[in-house]
């Protein structure tokens, strides 16, 4: 049943993509539209055709292949993750009509390559089909398509002053509340709208379904971190999650503060904040500072978590293709041991894109975690190398909390990068990354050591 939807829905994608390019060329440039129904009046093609004329479509394929190995007692698998990926998309963006109102829409199929293990993040994946113990144990990873975006949009002015907003399923990215993603984006249902007066914007989001990266369609939030899929679960009810943002963002700086709340379940706060310095001979100076901090209510969350706080900060130096950067961050979460984000468990519903002392297989947010990071990236364009790059960064964390009074633990973690981009020709933006990474935080109760190595491939077009 699943393959048969995936190629449905795929071969839908791909004939709407047509179809709209067909729609686009059966107008003539400059003529009227028909008649305004009920009146003599013809609709100006500027005004309702821009919504194909000036639209666009993009195509994007992309790769992601990851193996990771978690020492685990007994040398079980638990933590182990073996996938080879390739996610197709199309992501259909109108003009306006009357210059204000609009629709988006995108769709996207992943496709599981190659048997795999564990859970990905990227493919579908089915928590109660146990049917083979060598892929984990915790359910399936599984092809499958989806719709993952449809919404309405409005603009008072193209120049994006004033009032605009969209509704329907959609990414959201307001305060608090936000749209993290794997090969594509996550989206709620719900709305987003804002106001913005030169550099100074405020904004509001509402949601009450969510459709994370590994699922085939937008479900209730719940409690629980599967969202009540697995069996047994006893998943309650999140009504709805809403945030309000306000964000300052004149040349070189930005101020970004949000309030946000998951009803009944966690109530969350942030602000982020930052600046560059134009240097000498082009070079540049950047700090960042970050402050997060989150409460769970009685009523569907942890009846005794009190708040939970993070806060880093970071300086980067960049000379010609050289960056430097240096970061400190600490984390407090003394009854919930990893600091949670989100407005819901798991997966979704938060805006901690600001963290800046993360690795590749850890955040660095678990409770008395104390965290020095430093990093380097070389862009090889100067060295006669255009699009290659290579970069490596460490983290050195202390104080990580242990339960029932065990020493605290320490972790360490480096990571190494090696992308190449095409600069010119058909191919031009098609890029290819790959991503090591070790992990080690000795007898740490809340992850095992881990070596990791991630490919990232992808290409996009737009029409």
């Amino acid at each position: 049943m699943h393959k048969k939807r995936v190629l449905f829905l795929a071969i839908m994608a791909v004939l709407s993509g047509h179809a709209l390019a067909a729609e686009e060329s059966s107008v003539p440039p400059g003529s009227d539209g028909p008649a305004l129904k009920g009146t003599a009046q013809a609709i100006p093609e500027s005004d309702v055709y821009d919504l194909l004329t000036k639209s666009e479509t993009t195509f994007s394929a992309l790769y992601y292949g990851r193996d990771r190995q978690e020492k685990q007692p007994n040398n079980s698998n638990g933590g182990d993750i073996r996938v080879n990926a390739l996610n197709l998309g199309l992501n259909f963006k109108s003009g306006y009509a009357w210059n204000v109102l609009g629709f988006d829409a995108a769709a996207h199929t992943s496709l599981r390559l190659t048997k795999g293990i564990g859970f990905s993040e990227v493919l579908y994946h089915d928590y109660n089909d146990m049917s083979d113990p060598a892929e984990g144990g915790g359910g399936r990873d599984k092809s499958d398509a989806v719709l993952s975006q449809a919404a309405m949009k409005f603009r008072q002015s193209p120049d994006g002053q004033g009032f605009s907003a969209r509704a329907g399923y959609t990414p959201i990215s307001i305060g608090t509340m936000g749209t993290s993603g794997g090969l594509q984006s996550h989206s709620y249902r719900g709305l987003e709208a804002k106001y913005k007066i030169g550099d100074f914007e405020l904004g509001y989001g509402w949601a009450d379904q969510f459709r994370n990266e590994w699922d085939y369609r937008f479900r209730d939030m719940t409690n629980s971190w599967e969202q009540g899929r697995s069996n047994g679960s006893q998943a309650k009810k999140i009504d709805y999650v809403n945030s309000i943002g306000f964000r300052y963002a004149p040349e070189n700086a930005f101020i970004d503060l949000g309030f946000g709340e998951g009803k009944d379940y966690r109530r969350t706060a942030q602000i982020a904040g930052s600046y560059t310095w134009k240097l000498a001979g082009g070079d540049t100076l950047t700090g960042v500072g970050y402050y997060f901090q989150g409460k769970d209510e009685a009523q569907l969350g942890m009846k005794n978590s009190q708040t939970a706080s993070h806060a880093s900060a970071s300086v980067s130096y960049t000379t010609g293709g050289l960056t430097l950067m240096g970061g400190l961050g600490k984390s407090r979460n003394p009854d919930g041991g990893e600091v949670n984000f989100r407005l819901t468990p798991y997966g979704n519903s938060d805006n901690r894109n600001f963290i800046q002392t993360w690795g590749q297989d850890d955040d660095f947010v678990w409770d008395g975690t104390r965290v020095v990071k430093i990093g380097v990236s070389y862009d090889l364009s100067k060295q006669g190398l255009p699009g290659v790059s290579v970069g490596a960064s460490g983290n050195y964390a202390t104080g990580l909390k242990n339960p029932n009074g065990a020493p605290d633990s320490k972790a360490h973690e480096i990571d190494l990068s090696a992308s190449y981009s095409v600069q010119s020709g058909w191919l031009k933006g098609a890029s290819i990354g790959v991503y090591p990474a070790w992990f080690r935080s000795g007898d740490f109760y809340g992850k095992k050591d881990r070596n990791d190595v991630k490919v990232i491939a992808s290409y996009s077009k737009t029409f």
